[in-house]
């Protein structure tokens, strides 16, 4: 009974991605896949409620022999860490989709039946969506301009498409979002929540303190990682002082320059300048060499000297690669990654699917 996500048909439609993708031969095309963890420190999934731990058995002894050498499960575990990240997240959002499945079908079948008419009229009738016009499906266009030379006009009437559905499935939220409250349906499957809290050395803006904490894995040179910070601006202006963000490196391997740039943002965090530093980079993703480095640490106002002391000596470097490596054992592949409290928010969303964890955050802690 559930519609297809028409942000899958947007992908298609307009070859947008959501992520730069580290292992996509496409390049930026390809899309964060999994969670990441803290830095320095391995990461676990929580197992209140959401089950991901009971899918893999947790061994102990020595798994295989090499030349006498011993392979123990924790070290296999170590090594598999990405790949069992993704089953347990995959169990999760299997678990998660199949439930809401049987919940909207329970409610639609109920209130159909109490209308006397079946589910497919019962849906027809609630989930019509307002007529898309001509000025919006442009509008729509201009925001998420595809990659390419692609004229608007070869694409209206499968942007309209795509829009008319994404209103009907939105409709359709709507009129389900009413029925489960009116039946007072209450949800005890806990998301998957990982153990990703903030690092005494992470950069935040915000308090540290913040009920709602999240922690971003970027990469200074990842076009969809420069086009979320506007998003962020908006979640921290309608949350205010409940919400905080963290920022973390993971460079690409297709962005040569995002290491060094990552460095140079932590020298700036020296002088107290981060944000700043941050927001220079994002609006400068294709000029980012050592000599670029040094000319934005002087618009941002930092002594030219010690920056260049710390850029040189590469005081920074290590700590960009564990960053990038804490994010790799528990599977991230892509950027933008966030953790919401822990819940793992994927690429660069619209402010609606932050805001969504973020209420049920505020909820859950009675905020």
């Amino acid at each position: 009974m559930r519609m297809t996500d028409p942000r899958i048909g947007l992908s298609l439609l307009l070859a947008l991605a959501i992520g730069c993708g580290g292992g996509s031969s496409t390049g930026d095309a390809g899309s964060t896949t999994a969670p990441a963890a803290t830095t320095g420190a391995a990461s676990t999934a929580s197992s209140q409620g959401g089950g991901g731990d009971s899918v893999i058995d947790t061994l102990t002894g020595v798994v295989a022999k090499v030349s006498g050498v011993d392979i123990t499960y924790s070290q296999l575990d170590e090594k598999a860490a990405a790949r069992l990240v993704r089953l347990k997240t995959q169990a999760y959002d299997i678990r998660k989709q199949t439930l809401d499945e049987m919940i909207d079908t329970q409610l639609l079948e109920a209130e159909a039946k109490k209308r006397g008419i079946t589910v497919d009229e019962l849906v027809a009738a609630e989930a019509k969506g307002a007529e898309v016009s001509d000025e919006e499906a442009r509008a729509f266009f201009e925001k998420n301009p595809p990659r390419g030379e692609v004229d608007y006009e070869r694409m209206k009437d499968r942007i309209k498409d795509y829009l008319q559905k994404k209103n009907e499935a939105d409709g359709r939220s709507a009129f389900i979002g009413g029925l489960r409250a009116a039946a007072g349906v209450e949800i005890f499957l806990e998301p998957l929540r990982f153990d990703v809290a903030f690092a005494d050395a992470d950069p935040v803006k915000g308090s540290k303190v913040a009920p709602i904490q999240i922690v971003e894995y970027s990469d200074f040179q990842c076009p969809y990682c420069s086009r979320v910070n506007p998003t962020l601006a908006q979640v921290q202006e309608t949350y205010g002082d409940k919400v905080a963000i963290a920022f973390r490196n993971y460079p690409l391997p297709m962005h040569k320059d995002a290491p060094r740039a990552g460095a140079a943002g932590y020298c700036a965090q020296d002088q107290g300048k981060f944000w700043e530093f941050h927001d220079v980079l994002f609006e400068n993703q294709r000029a980012q060499t050592d000599d670029d480095l040094k000319k934005y640490a002087a618009e941002v106002g930092l002594a030219a000297a010690d920056f260049e002391a710390c850029l040189t000596s590469n005081k920074y470097a290590e700590r960009v690669e564990a960053d990038r490596l804490s994010g790799e054992m528990v599977g991230v592949s892509g950027t933008p990654a966030f953790f919401i409290n822990g819940v793992f928010v994927n690429g660069a969303r619209p402010f609606e699917a932050f805001a969504e964890v973020i209420d049920e955050e505020i909820a859950r802690k009675s905020l």
